[in-house]
């Protein structure tokens, strides 16, 4: 059994409140929304999709109005197939089409493909928090969990943008949270939404199977059977037929980028590792705090797609890294040591300076206002007010989530001092035994 240190309060306090640390971090994302993408990356996405929507074809084969830059990427390319895996991209289909079906079908006007990341980011975060709650029975760390896992800068990141990363982070929030079915099927859906997918499924094998003392029973062979069929299965259905590659799939025509070039492993380790330990000191710290057990966990989960990224060039790796923190979250705070309420709020401190810091330099762009010349990350009620002439629209929008973020933030900071004390508390009133068959971690 596992013991969680932690003072708890009425089991319907704890199946409520945290929600209030939940709706702060969505209103702060949502307010940060970028409302942009990168053209190669994003851009492909919305054109598949898109032409999806209108054709039923997942390709980039006569793109419509619009997508003339994608026209003329894909005639330099010579092939009208899309590098990106089938599942992201049906993903993003629903948003385009509320998008097309309103009226907004130029690209530069879509609104709500860009709210992609925090549905997913919402949703992987609802998943972990509910399951820290019943774990733990304290809404005070459920809170101090949803804190510390969405304020980071890599999660309000890739809730900011569409992509694959945010739907990767809900189904390894799945994975953790989740009983043997659902570990199954997570497994078998991770590498049909990208090509990291293999490598976060293996990552999570590992921490099963360090965490069951070897992984030779059935819920870990379960497991490993979904990740063999969802390779497979992406293999033969997908990567062969559509790109004539059964291994690297779309990513094959791209075999002699530089991206693809082998470095040293050491240097590479330090150059995706490093930014990412820099942008989440606060669970590091906590993982550092929760002993062998939790350090093993964490080195079996992170293990494979860091040593990938050690041996090639990668440009943002706490973007590739930042689905891993769904699940690492649980391998934390599942076995959390008390913490002091001064310590919980400046960890909640810390975590939300990683997003704030890491925002202001994210899509940098200049925006007129009546106020000044704004110079600052790429926000979308920005535009919406001064770019498209909708200030009231705007100004409303931006006053409910600041108004929700500043009620929750206050109701947030009062569960945060019920965070237990150094002092180990006693079985009967602080601490719940979970079995090893319960879904979770163990």
């Amino acid at each position: 059994p596992t013991r969680v240190g932690v003072v708890t309060g009425k089991s319907s306090r704890a199946a409520t409140s945290w929600g209030w640390s939940l709706a702060l971090v969505l209103a702060l994302h949502l307010l940060t929304t970028a409302g942009a993408w990168w053209i190669t990356d994003h851009g492909e996405m919305l054109a598949v999709a898109d032409r999806f929507l209108a054709t039923g074809h997942l390709n980039l084969h006569n793109l419509g109005p619009g997508w003339e830059d994608w026209t003329r990427i894909v005639a330099a390319r010579d092939s009208t197939e899309t590098r990106f895996q089938p599942l992201s991209i049906l993903l993003l289909t629903p948003f385009l089409a509320i998008d097309r079906l309103l009226g907004w079908r130029d690209p530069h006007s879509f609104r709500f493909v860009h709210l992609e990341g925090h549905f997913f980011v919402g949703l992987g975060l609802v998943l972990v928090g509910r399951f820290i709650a019943r774990l733990s029975g304290s809404a005070a760390v459920t809170a101090l969990s949803i804190l510390l896992l969405g304020l980071n800068w890599p999660v309000w990141m890739i809730a900011r943008r569409l992509g694959p990363e945010p739907v990767l982070f809900a189904l390894l929030a799945l994975f953790a949270t989740g009983g043997t079915r659902s570990r199954f099927w997570s497994l078998i859906l991770l590498p049909w939404v990208h090509a990291s997918g293999p490598l976060l499924g293996l990552g999570a094998l590992l921490w099963q199977a360090v965490a069951r003392g070897g992984g030779n029973d059935p819920p870990t062979r379960i497991s490993a059977l979904g990740l063999i069929l969802g390779c497979s299965s992406l293999a033969l259905f997908w990567n062969l037929p559509v790109h004539g590659h059964i291994l690297m799939g779309g990513y094959a025509a791209f075999a002699s980028d530089r991206f693809f070039d082998i470095r040293n492993p050491l240097r590479g380790g330090m150059a995706a590792l490093g930014p990412m330990v820099a942008w989440t000191l606060p669970l590091w710290f906590l993982a550092v705090k929760g002993g062998r057990r939790v350090i093993f966990e964490t080195l079996a989960l992170w293990l494979p797609i860091v040593a990938f990224l050690s041996l090639s060039s990668n440009p943002e790796p706490e973007r590739r890294l930042a689905p891993c923190l769904s699940a690492w979250v649980v391998v934390i705070l599942a076995r959390m040591r008390p913490l002091r309420p001064g310590a919980a709020t400046a960890l909640g401190a810390l975590a939300l300076a990683s997003g704030v810091v890491g925002l202001s330099g994210d899509f940098v762009d200049t925006v007129a206002t009546p106020l000044g010349v704004f110079s600052g990350p790429i926000l979308f009620l920005l535009h919406l007010a001064f770019g498209t002439g909708q200030p009231l629209l705007a100004g409303s929008i931006a006053l409910a989530l600041l108004s929700v973020a500043c009620i929750a933030g206050s109701r947030t900071l009062g569960l945060l001092a019920d965070v237990a004390s150094s002092e180990r508390p006693s079985h009967s009133s602080a601490s719940r035994e979970v079995p090893s068959g319960e879904p979770g971690p163990i």
